[in-house]
């Protein structure tokens, strides 16, 4: 479905990812962690070309996104996106918020278009708030709204770029459980988190970058619970205060 070839991009002189390789199945959830300025963001920005890569290879669902032949409108249709600040029309409600791609680029009438949303809405728990603006949604509410908006396009895959991070503790659940819920159903998923509890429960595996590098991939527990990198024992020593021992502890045993 996703498929990174020795992909490279430079910025400033300064190289943010190097040579990527990560092939990623239909269906399949991938979480991605590391520390901040490893390259995860620019990463999934890569996937439907908001970041345009310098070297290298990316193929989308076939589609390379290399060729100028590609048309990046319509890829982009079929890559849903969801940041971390929501992105969502402060002076439109939820419910216009999703209409208006699927009116103005998938060309569905304004009467499709509003009975998606409200199914929509009532999916991610937000049937009663189709009329509320931004400003009067909590930040949870504007996070499911955001991933409502997405699949308005049925989109062939989502992307979540730390999805959860700026929200407060207590409505972090209400948004997990929407993306638990597309998982379960076989959306094919690129999640940038740290959210381990949710990683364990539905990724398939998970990609530790730093600097630039994809330095690890595995499993949920090959990675938080016995990663083999030094680079991801500290991390995940040190960020998740996940106990890692070092070899000689582990023959010490």
């Amino acid at each position: 479905m996703i498929k990174f070839i020795n992909a490279n991009k430079w910025f400033n002189g300064h190289h943010i990812l190097k040579s990527i390789n990560l092939e990623i199945s239909q269906g399949e959830v991938v979480v991605i962690c590391g520390p901040s300025g490893a390259g995860k963001s620019t990463l999934l920005r890569t996937i439907n070309k908001l970041e345009p890569i310098d070297d290298g290879e990316i193929i989308v669902d076939g589609k390379y996104l290399t060729d100028p032949k590609t048309n990046l409108t319509a890829l982009r249709a079929e890559v849903g996106m969801v940041f971390q600040h929501f992105n969502l029309y402060p002076h439109k409600t939820a419910l216009k918020n999703i209409t208006l791609a699927p009116h103005k680029v998938k060309g569905l009438s304004k009467a499709q278009s509003r009975e998606r949303a409200i199914k929509l809405l009532e999916r991610v728990g937000l049937s009663h708030r189709c009329d509320a603006f931004p400003s009067q949604l909590s930040g949870g509410e504007q996070q499911r709204v955001a991933i409502a908006r997405s699949l308005a396009m049925e989109p062939k895959v989502m992307l979540f770029d730390e999805p959860t991070s700026a929200l407060d503790p207590e409505l972090i659940n209400d948004v997990l459980d929407v993306m638990i819920s597309l998982a379960k159903e076989g959306m094919t998923m690129v999640v940038i988190t740290h959210e381990i509890g949710f990683a364990q429960k539905v990724a398939d595996r998970v990609v530790f970058m730093d600097s630039g590098e994809i330095l690890e991939i595995g499993s949920p527990p090959d990675i938080f619970v016995n990663p083999q990198h030094p680079r991801t024992r500290e991390f995940m020593s040190k960020v998740f205060h996940i106990p890692i021992f070092s070899e000689a502890q582990e023959e010490d045993a």
